[in-house]
């Protein structure tokens, strides 16, 4: 089966078999019956619909049960523009398009303050608050007669420069537009926008300590969704010449998401084959008109349970996440040299006076610490005195309720953490936060999200500049992998990973990220003595390339080999500053933390 997977991989993949499948298909149109064209371009409309959930729900995990809603905003401005203005095709599409990115980019907002089941109503929502609106607003929808008479080749009323379009031209100008849709599709998904997608799907808690803002990432997935659905929409209005209410509703909605679904969520080449499956079952099995979403629901389910991958996981091999263009540049050695560079130099990494209160719970208590570039500050204390509070208030996942945060003598106080993150603070997980279908090599380039400057445009297409700066992060990466013994490896996936190597790759990942200041929760937690000899290998490098480091741990013999001084918290508050062999004979500290046994260990 795995060379099945393999071949049908490197077929789909084959650049000039794909090519040649598209002439093949654009030239024997000619000769195909008119309905057997309507359908085909049914599939073409089906597959950028698919896309545009698969995009949103598959990539940045956005649940949408009112997708139909952007498709109707595509469709209902096309046909309205074409038909009541005049305008022609080549500015009514696009027009429409935008229209549903702008009602996405707006969608985006409230969807940014909910997640699962509220997601799901609050798209619901609005997928029934725009029938409702196509189906009353009669002067400019046609309520529910529907708006008839726009342009369309099976009317013979559709004219592009002043030619009559056919059905056939038609079909190849949707199939010309569906294949350049898949291929900046393609080269999205495998760019660092998609990445970051994924990211903000799996942890966006993670993604934003490497730089990634949710909100703004979260915005274009909804933007570039609405555009895509959009599209599609504006295209089915210039096919079937009329628009009605009745083929934007809920229905419309669940039948795209169980055609990404069945695909396989995060597959191109998925939603593809389920776009077309589901276009051509209804059309073959008429008999089953009445009880289709019974046997959409019959699919769904066995999908599910059967093939939770879908179509593709059955099919064909996982999709990757980086460009065949940097990979080969890569292998060429054609990257920038300039992007190579090690780590930046740390900075002086000043909490003054920090308190966070969670309520009535007084989590930290005016805790102040200064950390030097080029020296490891272990930070210690008993579950619940508040070590990961402070992390997480200097990282910027919570706001401090007094104090300030300064680093390199800037005051980054209550910065959002992407923002924290770009100055060069950079954290890693008591348990690793990665993206588990990814490889290593694919989580260790999310590192290097805020060092890029290539642009979204630059990635869409795949041009130079954006495979050739990515060419030379991952050859810093190779160097990385190197040096934290991960390169056997590198295209293995995360979890097909022992745990020893997660962590070691989130490691490695915060430090692709080129940080002056790094914070290491827990590093050493579930590691063999062997990987913990690793891990401090590692530590000692960092702290000769200069960076800034605090270490949190429990492990006593692990933390005497590395830090230069010790910090111990107790009930959000500092009991002890100084050296690991001073902390053993604090009085304090036995009591609070290490207990006598440790003390006559020690």
């Amino acid at each position: 089966m795995t060379a099945i997977r393999t071949t049908l991989t490197a077929i789909v993949n084959n650049p000039y078999l794909v090519g040649a499948f598209v002439v093949a298909l654009a030239a024997g149109a000619g000769w195909m019956s008119s309905g057997t064209i309507h359908v085909l371009s049914f599939v073409l409309i089906s597959i950028i619909f698919a896309l545009s959930i698969n995009l949103l729900t598959g990539l940045a995990g956005q649940i949408s049960l009112g997708h139909a809603g952007l498709f109707g905003m595509g469709a209902y401005v096309t046909g309205i523009l074409a038909k009541t203005y005049g305008l022609p095709i080549l500015l009514a599409i696009p027009f429409g398009a935008l229209a549903a990115a702008l009602v996405g980019y707006l969608l985006s907002f409230p969807a940014g303050r909910v997640r699962d089941v509220y997601l799901a109503m609050m798209t619901l929502g609005f997928g029934m608050i725009f029938f409702e609106i196509v189906r009353e607003w009669n002067s400019v929808t046609g309520g529910m007669m529907g708006l008839s008479g726009v342009p369309s080749p099976t009317l013979r009323t559709l004219k592009i420069l002043g030619y009559r379009i056919d059905e056939v031209w038609f079909f190849r100008g949707i199939l010309l537009v569906t294949v350049l849709t898949l291929w900046i599709m393609r080269n999205v998904t495998q760019s660092r926008i998609g990445r970051a997608f994924f990211a903000i799907h799996h942890s966006e808690i993670a993604a934003g300590s490497l730089g990634i803002s949710r909100a703004g990432t979260k915005q274009f997935a909804y933007v570039l969704s609405g555009l895509l659905a959009g599209l599609s929409g504006g295209i089915y209005a210039h096919l079937v010449g009329y628009l009605g209410p009745d083929s934007f509703t809920l229905n419309r909605s669940i039948e795209v998401l169980v055609i990404a679904i069945v695909g396989g969520l995060g597959s191109i080449a998925g939603q593809v084959l389920s776009a077309t499956l589901f276009t051509f079952l209804p059309e073959t099995l008429q008999v089953f008109s009445e009880y289709q979403f019974i046997v959409y629901g019959i699919i769904l389910t066995f999908s599910l349970i059967v093939l939770p991958q879908g179509i593709a996981g059955l099919l064909l091999l996982p999709p990757r996440f980086i460009q065949a263009g940097s990979l080969a540049r890569l292998r060429a050695g054609t990257g920038s040299k300039t992007m190579t560079a090690s780590s930046q130099m740390g900075g002086l990494l000043e909490v003054d006076g920090l308190t966070k209160r969670f309520g009535g719970l007084t989590a930290l208590n005016n805790v102040t610490l200064n950390l030097k570039p080029g020296h490891i500050t272990a930070l210690v204390g008993p579950n619940g005195s508040g070590k990961s509070t402070l992390v997480n208030v200097i990282s910027g996942i919570y706001p401090p309720t007094e104090g300030k945060v300064l680093f390199k003598g800037n005051d980054i106080t209550g910065l959002p953490d992407h923002k924290i993150a770009r100055t060069g603070i950079v954290r890693t997980f008591q348990d690793p936060r990665l993206v588990p279908n990814f490889t290593v090599r694919e989580n260790l380039l999310l590192g290097a999200h805020r060092l890029m400057t290539h642009s979204g445009f630059a990635s869409a297409l795949a041009l130079p500049l954006a495979t050739r700066e990515e060419a030379a992060y991952l050859a810093r990466i190779d160097r990385i992998m190197e040096l934290t013994e991960l390169t056997p490896t590198a295209d293995q996936t995360v979890d097909s990973l022992p745990y020893g190597y997660r962590r070691l790759a989130e490691v490695a990942r915060a430090l692709v990220a080129s940080p002056s200041a790094i914070l290491l929760d827990e590093p050493a937690a579930g590691l063999s003595e062997i990987e913990m000899e690793h891990l401090s290998r590692i530590i000692r490098r960092m702290k000769e390339m200069g960076l800034t480091i605090m270490l949190i741990d429990h492990h006593m013999d692990f933390l005497a080999e590395l830090v230069d001084d010790v910090v111990v918290l107790d009930s959000g508050k500092v009991i002890y500053r100084g050296t690991i062999d001073g902390m053993r004979a604090d009085r304090t500290v036995i009591n609070a933390y290490l207990g006598e046994e440790e003390a006559v260990h020690a």
